[in-house]
């Protein structure tokens, strides 16, 4: 099946009939079209329809003009391309291009899918469990340009969400529990008439959430006021920890070593990439962390997963949380942040990633005071995130832009840690 998302990658403007590319795969036609949604989540015409759509917004964000970036990905009207682009990304092309940043298309590798690519309608059909009929809209992630493929806003108000398997579910159902709890900002699972949390669809855990009042974190936007903004996240990530300090013995929980994932994946998954600067003296630095004090951790607090209201910073998406150090949340948002944000012309990263860098730790050590330990642990676990990034990415196509970003990100960091 991957030969055939390959071709019809590069076939894309073309018009390769269903039967063509039945016979190529060497199935029937109603094989090949049953196979093909079963493996890649999605009918046939959906998908390529999504993937045109991908080409087509990529090069007008480069200056394209709109009817003609229509006309060369297979829309025969502008209207046709709007209309298909409003159904796929709920919004209109040029307000997309407001809001997001938008990523080089490259082709899906079935094997880095870690979800299928879940539909339109097999989300509705999740949503009729709570016997709602209310429209979907694609989440999109603005600094980043991707669009989850495991979640869709339902209506104003609420959020369809799929996780991997049930213990996953469970433990994101229980964080955001735990925070509402605490008078935090957070995502509480809506019940179905029957009072289930969640259902089961095409082998995942699909639960529905009251959306978090408020709008998620921009990196460009922190970085205009690198301190002010600092404090405030640092502080709301040491009080999301406090807020699951209740919850040690949860059982969902996994416990990770978050050291011996350094020393026996990420290192040696990014040697290949690592720059001459890299302290030959690393491996040495990464025992120190076994002894640092030990959290529930978000462990995916990236600003998008950041959402700003009126009464805090709130907390989405736990399915990566781990009882682990501490320190690796505040660490891993300042270098999300500079993800984000690296390389960039209209945002000052080079000045005020530091000072970003030092107020989140100003901010968390005031409201949960870091150890001595956990202040001299910070480059070592700055330097891991990017060791963790190039691991998983490395070989990637569809993160090959991320992965190369990080690359030359780990050299500067290097050269520019804040001290």
């Amino acid at each position: 099946m991957q030969r055939i998302l390959d071709h019809i990658e590069h076939t894309l403007d073309a018009d390769v009939t269903p039967a063509e590319l039945a016979e190529k795969s060497g199935y029937s036609l109603w094989h090949f079209l049953h196979l093909f949604q079963q493996q890649v989540g999605m009918p046939l015409c959906r998908y390529r329809t999504r993937r045109r759509l991908a080409h087509a917004i990529w090069q007008i964000s480069c200056g394209m003009r709109i009817t003609d970036a229509a006309l060369r990905w297979g829309f025969d009207t502008h209207s046709g391309f709007y209309r298909a682009f409003q159904k796929e990304y709920g919004c209109s092309p040029t307000a997309y291009l407001r809001e997001h940043r938008v990523r080089r298309p490259s082709v899906p590798l079935l094997k880095e899918e870690e979800h299928r690519m879940l539909t339109r309608e097999r989300f509705r059909e999740a949503l009729s469990h709570w016997n709602l009929d209310l429209p979907l809209t694609p989440v999109h992630y603005p600094d980043s340009g991707h669009t989850s493929e495991t979640a869709m806003y339902a209506g104003d108000t609420l959020v369809l969400k799929a996780y991997r398997d049930e213990h996953t579910c469970r433990l994101a159902i229980a964080l955001a529990q735990a925070l509402d709890a605490r008078g935090l900002p957070a995502g509480l699972p809506v019940p179905t008439p029957g009072g289930a949390y969640a259902v089961p669809l095409c082998g995942m855990q699909l639960t529905l959430c009251r959306r978090i009042p408020g709008k998620a974190l921009r990196s460009g936007e922190l970085l205009a006021n690198p301190e002010q903004s600092g404090r405030r996240i640092g502080r709301a990530i040491a009080e999301l920890h406090l807020a699951l300090d209740d919850l040690h013995e949860l059982p969902y929980a996994d416990d990770q070593d978050y050291a011996a994932h350094l020393l026996d994946w990420a290192l040696p998954g990014a040697k290949d990439a690592l720059p001459a600067s890299f302290p030959q003296d690393y491996a040495a630095q990464v025992q120190s962390l076994r002894n640092l004090p030990r959290a529930i951790i978000h462990r995916d607090p990236n600003p998008g997963n950041l959402i700003d209201t009126a009464s805090g910073i709130g907390f989405i998406d736990f399915e990566l949380s781990v009882r682990s150090v501490r320190i690796f949340d505040p660490c891993y948002t300042i270098t999300a942040v500079l993800s984000e944000t690296f390389g960039r012309t209209d945002v000052p990263w080079a000045t005020a990633w530091p000072a970003f860098c030092r107020a989140v730790l100003a901010g968390y050590d005031s409201a949960a005071p870091l150890t001595n330990a956990e202040w001299q642990a910070v480059p070592t676990i700055l330097i891991g995130n990017e060791l963790l990034c190039l691991a998983a990415f490395a070989g990637s196509s569809k993160y090959r832009d991320v992965f190369e970003v990080n690359q030359r990100m780990l050299a500067w960091m290097l050269d520019n840690m804040p001290t």
